[in-house]
């Protein structure tokens, strides 16, 4: 895959203080693979000309096969069920799958708006003429045996990237996963994930793979999909520009190992978050993460301190963990931002209240007092076993009541910025196991505020119900308090950078 780097020539960093400044210097017209400089397109200004890869109205498929084990099956299947037009290209067939088949692009009945390539390497350049000719200007390559294999293929992927700019083709790839967009078709060989409004935007198709498959088991939706590959010609900050325009997109989650052409990076990452949140997961930190980065894409990872630097000076939120970022998102996507740090913590064991506030206060999150008035409320309601200072422990007796009462008061406190649930006993002496939610979600709706709710709800598949009651109605649920304590802690960094 793709060389992408930083150079750090000159860099400029200000230490002991909340912001890094630093300067890229780096030619953007050139790329370098394993040693070697290879042409790369310039950026593009016109954010309208990558809309046709998310949003075609009809698709060719060069590639397509009635064979299960290869990718020109598992494509167009995905793209047989979207609802649009699917003219699939095969030179053996006149049929595959029940639908028309066409030898070549030139046989198409009418102009399509993408195609998407799925054929052997050295093929791909000379389909560019015919991609022109079918009406498009935009092309999908998910071939490998490009850049990422060596020399022959970067000579492959040199003869590509001209072909495309000799006749007007943009390309996203070679060597990826494929992009879709959930309201309109999946041009992937992934499934296609449900319908939300996170955009996901990643360098490894695998990983980028696994984070749809992810979402499905976590019910999160999502927009767009974009694996970018080699990204040899359309890359980050093209598509980081398009998503901050595009009005179903509301978060942007992105995984990068490295970069090239820091500046523009920073620069697009930077316009992107102060329209929306974008939350990024950097690969390759460590030095041994380095290495493998280098043997997995070909890519040098970069300068983990300098690339942390550069997401905060952007306004961006960094995921430390796989899991944490698409969880981040959704508390996102879910909840209003915070006004402060001040958070509230209520549950029914006092162990799991400990846990959540010791992360709390290691991500500098404030555990402040409560009101007079509103202890006071608390103690006439809980019972006389439970505490009613921060973090509240309503006891294992505590059911849908003292969920509702405890939940309202904390959000009507006016020392509280921020609220999380957590409940650890969801049956205890013949409680439902949907109980507390539901006491939860009366609590958030008689308090009537624009502060962010999420819950941590344990005890696996007995407390799932009650996890799933929350997530139904849009208060992220969570199977740990210290993930919890991490995504409103990302979240309020994110608030306080872009309080007006």
């Amino acid at each position: 895959m793709l060389f992408f780097f930083f150079d750090f020539s000159r860099e400029s960093i200000i230490n002991n203080s909340n912001t890094i400044i630093t300067l890229f210097q780096h030619d953007t017209h050139k790329t370098m693979f394993n040693g070697h400089r290879t042409m790369n397109t310039p950026p593009h200004d016109n954010v309208d000309e990558i809309d046709s890869f998310f949003n075609p109205k009809r698709v060719a498929l060069v590639g397509a096969s009635s064979d299960y084990r290869k990718l020109g099956n598992s494509i167009l299947m995905n793209l047989l069920a979207s609802e649009i037009d699917i003219y699939p290209i095969s030179r053996n067939r006149d049929r595959i799958l029940g639908v028309k088949a066409y030898p070549s692009l030139a046989d198409l009945p009418e102009p399509v708006d993408l195609v998407i390539v799925v054929v052997a390497a050295k093929y791909c350049s000379g389909l560019m003429p015919e991609i022109q000719k079918a009406g498009a200007h935009s092309a999908v390559i998910i071939s490998g045996g490009f850049s990422e294999t060596g020399e022959e293929g970067l000579k492959l992927e040199k003869a590509l990237i001209e072909s495309a700019k000799k006749h007007d083709v943009r390309i996203i790839g070679p060597n990826c996963v494929g992009v879709s967009n959930s309201r309109v078709f999946n041009g992937t060989f992934t499934m296609m994930p449900e319908r939300g409004n996170i955009s996901l935007l990643s360098q490894s198709g695998a990983l980028g793979g696994m984070l749809i498959y992810t979402t499905r088991t976590k019910r999160i939706g999502v927009s767009k999909f974009a694996s970018i590959g080699n990204a040899s010609d359309v890359g980050f900050v093209e598509i980081l520009d398009y998503l901050r325009e595009d009005t179903k997109t509301s978060v942007i989650a992105v995984y990068v190992e490295g970069v090239d052409d820091g500046r523009s990076v920073f620069e697009s990452l930077k316009q992107a978050a102060e329209k929306k949140p974008v939350v990024v997961l950097k690969g390759g930190r460590s030095e041994a993460g380095g290495k493998a980065t280098q043997s997995h894409t070909g890519s040098l990872a970069g300068s983990s301190r300098i690339f942390d630097g550069m997401i905060k000076q952007a306004g961006c939120i960094t995921a430390p963990t796989f899991d944490s970022l698409l969880e981040i998102c959704k508390l996102f996507e879910y909840q209003p931002l915070p006004k402060g740090r001040n958070i509230g913590i209520i549950s029914n064991t006092g162990g799991a209240g400990v846990l959540a506030t010791d992360a709390a206060s290691e991500l500098d999150l404030k555990i402040p007092q409560f009101q007079e008035t509103t202890r006071k409320e608390l103690r006439q309601i809980l019972s006389p076993m439970a505490s009613i200072q921060n973090p509240i422990d309503v006891v294992a007796s505590g059911g849908r009541r003292e969920y509702r009462v405890a939940t309202e008061l904390l959000l009507k406190d006016p020392n509280v910025d921020m609220l999380l649930v957590i409940c650890a006993v969801p049956t205890f002496a013949g409680m439902t196991q949907t109980e507390h939610a539901a006491g939860t979600l009366e609590g958030v709706r008689i308090a009537e505020t624009d502060k962010p709710v999420a819950g941590v709800w344990l005890a696996g598949e007995v407390g799932k119900p009650g996890k799933d009651l929350l997530e139904m109605n849009r208060i992220p649920c969570y199977d740990d308090p210290a993930m919890g304590a991490l995504c409103l802690a990302q979240v309020t960094k994110y608030a306080e950078k872009h309080r007006k």
